[in-house]
């Protein structure tokens, strides 16, 4: 298992459900003659929440666990929505963005804060909560085919989240507004 943990929230069974129609909707729009996409499995999807980093010591899990179940409590459950799909060249990632959500970017800004509480600094910052549906090849041009996909998926339940290990064993789950 790798040692790169992360906060994530995963859709659950009718939120994949709802996502499928949208990876569907994106494979069907991909041009002729377009990069080759390469689908994410609904296993795969998660939004991360924040990057914690590679290395993490083992003797900070439980305090970690504790900061994350803490965090969840001050977050009520909410419902968000996605707003585009976009192409990111660094990476090479089609992602889903979701429409601005304050509960869910305060949802980011939590488990942030909780893995700064117990002394580590995040790798990196959610600024912008994502879920990666697909794969481009890396540092392509942009890609308007993917201003045409209608991405009305209805409203995404968060109602909690797991810590995650690439490449995607799972810790714990924390429920939001207890």
């Amino acid at each position: 298992m790798s040692q790169a943990p992360f906060p994530a929230w995963r859709p659950g069974a009718g939120d994949r459900a709802a996502l499928a129609a949208l990876s569907q909707r994106m494979q069907t729009a991909c041009p002729p003659g377009a990069p080759s996409l390469h689908p994410r499995r609904a296993d795969q999807w998660h939004v991360t929440l924040c990057f914690i980093g590679h290395a993490v010591d083992a003797a900070v899990m439980p305090a970690l666990l504790d900061a994350f179940a803490d965090a969840a409590t001050r977050i009520p459950p909410h419902v968000c929505s996605i707003e585009r799909l976009a192409y990111w060249p660094q990476s090479g990632a089609v992602v889903a963005l979701p429409h601005p959500c304050p509960a869910l970017q305060a949802l980011c800004d939590a488990a942030r804060d909780a893995v700064r509480r117990i002394g580590i600094v995040p790798a990196q910052a959610t600024t912008q909560p994502h879920l990666t549906l697909a794969y481009l090849d890396k540092h392509l041009g942009p890609q308007p085919w993917l201003d045409r996909i209608a991405c009305a998926t209805g409203p995404l339940a968060v109602d909690g989240f797991e810590l995650l290990f690439n490449p995607g064993g799972v810790t714990m789950r924390s429920r939001t507004g207890r």
